[in-house]
């Protein structure tokens, strides 16, 4: 049953997660904005847990971590201690979700009671406070902002330069930037990286942003150009200028 839905023109995302929060409210809340679906799910008004339909880089990372107490051979667990280890994952991910969602402005939204994730964010100490997880998109929006000019988003595609500045005579790349050049080869974009790596977007992003500032990555539309250039460079400085003209006029004949 869908308890409130609406458009997020007039009913912006945060405000509808700070109303859902107050009202202690449990469920599904289901945003359509821009190319992303994503679902973020609420427990007496705390977040356990959010997600879109592309690459959500924690995913595989969760699966790891059990969220069920340790318990001794008798079934006891002394001190009622529960694991930790996912929640930092868990506040990631929504991080990501609500940067995605919020990036993308225009959309809808709608959210449905009662339906709960039995995935992550079960245990209550996993959960979230949703001005925490608010406060913490705002912080990775300006992050994002500070690599933008490189990165503009995750769509963005890029490739290995086919040649290095006329300045670079070598390069030493450490063991995470190989995995990323590897990852893209002849072109990928931000979130297809960070799907094969099993990174969160906005760490793939600042990877690739540095390979950028070496001048190592470009993006993949001007690959072309820079080809083109290397081909020109290589013409005009050939020993045998004579022999190239003439072969270029053989081959043209």
């Amino acid at each position: 049953m869908n308890a409130l839905q609406g458009d997020l023109d007039a009913f912006p995302l945060e405000d509808v997660m700070r109303f859902l929060s107050d009202a202690e409210r449990t469920g599904v809340l289901r945003v359509e904005a821009g190319p992303y679906t994503g679902r973020t799910f609420f427990a007496d008004g705390r977040i356990t847990f959010a997600t879109t339909r592309t690459g959500d880089g924690s995913i595989a990372a969760l699966r790891g971590f059990s969220t069920v107490p340790q318990r001794d051979r008798r079934g006891r667990n002394p001190g009622g201690r529960r694991p930790l280890a996912a929640r930092p994952l868990i506040l990631q991910q929504v991080v990501e979700v609500l940067v995605r969602l919020q990036r993308a402005g225009r959309g809808r939204f709608w959210f449905i009671e009662g339906v709960e994730t039995k995935a992550y964010g079960t245990e209550e100490v996993q959960r979230l406070d949703v001005e925490e997880a608010l406060e913490s998109a705002a912080q990775r929006r300006k992050e994002w902002d500070a690599i933008k000019e490189l990165v503009p988003d995750g769509t963005s595609e890029f490739a290995i330069r086919p040649r290095l500045s006329a300045t670079t005579d070598e390069v030493t790349v450490d063991a995470a930037s190989w995995q990323v050049l590897a990852a893209i080869g002849a072109g990928a974009s931000v979130q297809e990286v960070a799907e094969k790596l099993k990174l969160f977007e906005f760490a793939a992003a600042g990877l690739i942003s540095e390979l950028v500032e070496e001048g190592l990555l470009v993006p993949a539309d001007q690959t072309g150009e820079i080809a083109e250039a290397t081909v020109q460079i290589r013409v005009e400085d050939a020993e045998f200028t004579d022999d190239v003209e003439v072969r270029a006029e053989d081959a043209a004949g």
